[in-house]
């Protein structure tokens, strides 16, 4: 009998794993449904015929199981360890690739530097416009000639497109790793060493690790605020990250503001096309420029990688949010495009690619699903109002249960205030644009296809020297008549396409 040809073994693999995969899709399904039922059984029991009682309860439990969950995986997560003979080493194994259009070149020298000091064996820098391509270009060379044995290399975009740029930088890549790097974020001396510790499970094919907002010093009170806030909104992703990759292995992000890959991903045939042009909504809308790092997520979780979080003093991620000018516009938009990426991301990953339901059970509820419906203001106002009807209502529980909330929206910051205690007092500012953000999530819902940029104005980058020729200002919301406008057209199209077809 005539072997089969390596095209057809190929084949049979995917399928294989693809016959796999809806099994144990099949089995976390049936897992969780499981799970659910005797929780409903348990509820109904101690609720009795307490009709608040057993709203309260599954509802408490569907907001603070996974928190208790979290916090036990927190501290039970273990970092990568340093390995006797190491595989990868950065001056022979590693690729930095920092896409940039920022015009603050201070700031950009001082991320450069930081990398430059890990010591990568190549640093690939794109920006875009012949402007910016110059000055970006004057600041390498200041930093290249203090570091001989890294090669830098400088490539010019005519799009300020961070997915262009990578893009255009990834055929440039020989190595085994690749770190993908902003261009306001600084490493400590050890961290690529410490990064690539991940990368000795021959499973793993994308890490990350926590990140920290540099506390600015001198700040009047409105800057000091949004200092804040900006520093515990990553405060808070730093635990929910550790602990669930703890779990089960998932994440619901690796962050891009710093995140390591192998090169093989990247140089993955499929890659490029769809990371480049990727649409959403049935294809109605797109390609997105922004959400590159839940992209870059979904299609390592979708090609069978393991994530490694690398969450260790030694590899910890500085970075800064804009509080110079007028800081709560330039927050307040990342919040809403953030807030939008989580809505368009975490569906696709539970619908259309479903990935997550094999290989991380425990994330499709503690990330996924509990997604949907985090609204502090609606989950948290309807527990006190439940809990007021039911028999268990007292004074002492009561106060029981508002110190409770409380605790658990201080445990997500505390490495936050526990550095900074001085700033203590404002932390029922943070809670109360805790509440706020939940408007702020219903309006990305709302607004889920407008996929500006928002937080950073690639209006001022010029792409030719003819200062007419700048990309159009991506505006941080668009007016709700006009965004109802363009749904109607895209459908209008659509329509008029699937008829000619037909």
């Amino acid at each position: 009998m005539k072997r089969f040809g390596p095209e057809v073994r190929e084949k049979m693999r995917k399928i294989n794993l693809t016959m796999m995969a809806v099994r144990l899709r099949r089995v976390n399904v049936a897992l969780l449904i499981t799970v659910a039922v005797s929780l409903h059984i348990g509820i109904r029991r101690l609720a009795g015929a307490d009709y608040y009682l057993y709203w309260f309860l599954a509802l408490f439990c569907w907001r603070y199981l996974r928190f208790v969950v979290n916090l036990t995986a927190f501290w039970c997560y273990p970092p990568a360890p340093k390995p006797s003979k190491p595989t990868y080493t950065p001056s022979k194994d590693v690729t930095a690739v920092i896409p940039t259009v920022s015009t603050d070149l201070e700031t950009f020298h001082k991320t450069l530097a930081s990398c430059a000091d890990n010591g990568p064996a190549k640093v690939i820098v794109v920006t875009a416009g012949n402007e910016l391509f110059a000055k970006v270009s004057s600041c390498v060379d200041t930093v290249s000639s203090k570091y001989p044995s890294i090669q830098f290399v400088v490539e010019t975009a005519q799009v300020p497109s961070k997915r262009g740029q990578v893009a255009l930088a990834v055929p440039h890549i020989e190595t085994d790793i690749t770190v993908l790097l902003d261009d306001h974020a600084f490493w400590g001396p050890r961290y690529l060493e410490t990064l690539l510790y991940a990368f000795e499970d021959p499973l793993v094919g994308l890490a990350g690790t926590n990140k920290r907002v540099q506390r600015k010093e001198g700040l009047g009170l409105w800057g000091r605020i949004w200092n804040m806030l900006g520093a515990t909104y990553l405060c808070r992703h730093n635990f929910e990250i550790r602990a669930t990759n703890a779990v089960d292995g998932g994440v619901f992000v690796v962050s891009g503001r710093c995140s390591a890959i192998r090169t093989d991903i990247l140089h993955h045939p499929e890659f490029l096309p769809h990371y480049t042009n990727e649409r959403f909504f049935f294809s109605m809308f797109g390609p997105l420029n922004p959400d590159d790092d839940n992209f870059i997520t979904r299609f390592a979780v979708r090609h069978g990688w393991k994530i490694k979080i690398q969450y260790a003093e030694d590899c910890v991620l500085h970075t800064t949010i804009g509080v110079d000018a007028v800081p709560h516009t330039k927050f307040l938009g990342q919040c809403k495009r953030w807030a939008r990426t989580t809505w368009r991301s975490n569906l696709c990953s539970l619908i259309t690619e479903r990935s997550v339901w094999a290989c991380q059970p425990y994330c499709v509820y503690a990330v996924y699903l509990t997604s949907l419906t985090n609204f502090a203001a609606v989950t948290d106002g309807l527990l006190v109002y439940l809990f007021t009807k039911c028999s268990a209502y007292t004074t002492t529980t009561f106060a029981g249960l508002v110190c409770w909330i409380l605790f658990t929206k201080m445990v997500k910051v505390f490495d936050y205030f526990r550095r900074h205690p001085q700033d203590i007092f404002l932390f029922p500012v943070y809670v109360s644009f805790a509440y706020f953000h939940s408007f702020i999530k219903l309006w990305a819902l709302l607004t889920f296809w407008d996929c500006a940029w928002c937080g950073r104005n690639l209006a001022q980058i010029k792409v030719a020297d003819n200062d007419a020729d700048v990309i159009e200002n991506e505006k941080p919301i668009q007016k709700w008549f006009a965004s109802l406008r363009s749904i109607r057209i895209r459908i209008q199209g659509s329509h008029t396409q699937h008829t000619a077809d037909i």
